[in-house]
């Protein structure tokens, strides 16, 4: 599956067979990057498989795994992450441990990168009490998943007059491919079901609107050792996506009592409230 390339500037990205990776993945193929994916043997790659791209088994949490992954890179896109999981230990053992890995692994192997890009996540940031955030704005993660985040942007940041980067904070992303974020909502709104969550505000990203914003940041001289959030201009209560997925799918609750509450929904719309 591998292809030799001349003048190309090669690039890894990790987490290349997830949702947001793969769409990475196809966008950098078409700017013409030589591409190498960082995939696990369990990862499903259905979307990039038979792209003309290098794919690496490798583990971010097994440095001995990721010497031949960042051999010769000049770029690379760190995306793998632990989204959910019911041991808060295990979001600092990948996302926290693994990001030191991965930066330990290219300055042990002297690679010269131009850019180390890092897909933080809004959540790092908390709930401001204000209905819009910016840079500068404190960060009070209340999670597990948000301060892993965090605290690998920190560690980033003591490393970054050794290695150059730059850092994403993205919101809740939505498109083709998910599984997660707003597609539970979609296949229960398709079925005339409406959920009741508190009212929240949170900002989103369309899935190749937020790939496009990613290249930019790792490209763009001007971005070097900054951090940015990466999503839309303004923000949306839940009743505002809500009515917006029922007017696309052209579907209205079953009755006004079809209002349940979802436990795994209310904690997604409560990670990515601004206030």
């Amino acid at each position: 599956m591998k292809r030799k390339t001349k003048n190309k500037l090669k690039v890894l990205v990790t987490g290349a067979a997830g949702f947001i990776g793969s769409h990475l993945v196809e966008a950098l193929k078409e700017k013409n990057y030589d591409v190498v994916g960082l995939i696990t043997e369990t990862d499903d790659f259905r979307w990039i498989k038979n792209l003309e791209a290098s794919f690496v088994f490798g583990d971010i949490t097994d440095k001995s795994s990721l010497y031949k992954a960042v051999s010769g890179v000049q770029y690379i896109y760190h995306l793998a992450a632990l989204l959910g999981d019911p041991n808060p230990e295990n979001y600092y053992r990948i996302n926290c441990t693994g990001t030191k890995n991965l930066v330990n692994v290219c300055l042990d192997s002297g690679t010269e990168l131009q850019r180390f890009l890092f897909t933080s996540s809004i959540t790092a940031m908390g709930p401001s009490g204000e209905n819009k955030l910016h840079e500068e704005s404190p960060c009070n993660p209340v999670n597990g998943y948000s301060h892993s985040k965090l605290l690998a942007e920190k560690f980033l940041e003591s490393k970054k007059e050794q290695l150059p980067t730059t850092v994403v904070r993205l919101p809740l992303v939505y498109g083709p491919r998910s599984v997660g974020g707003l597609f539970p909502l979609f296949k229960m709104f398709n079925k005339g079901i409406r959920f009741n969550i508190q009212t929240t505000e949170i900002n989103l990203g369309f899935v190749q609107d937020i790939v496009k914003g990613i290249i930019l940041a790792a490209e763009s001289p001007v971005t070097l050792g900054k951090t940015y959030l990466l999503g839309e201009d303004k923000v949306y209560t839940s009743n505002q996506i809500f009515d917006t997925i029922e007017k696309a799918l052209g579907k209205k609750p079953l009755s006004s009592n079809c209002h349940f509450r979802c436990s795994t929904l209310s904690l997604i719309f409560s990670r990515y409230a601004l206030k």
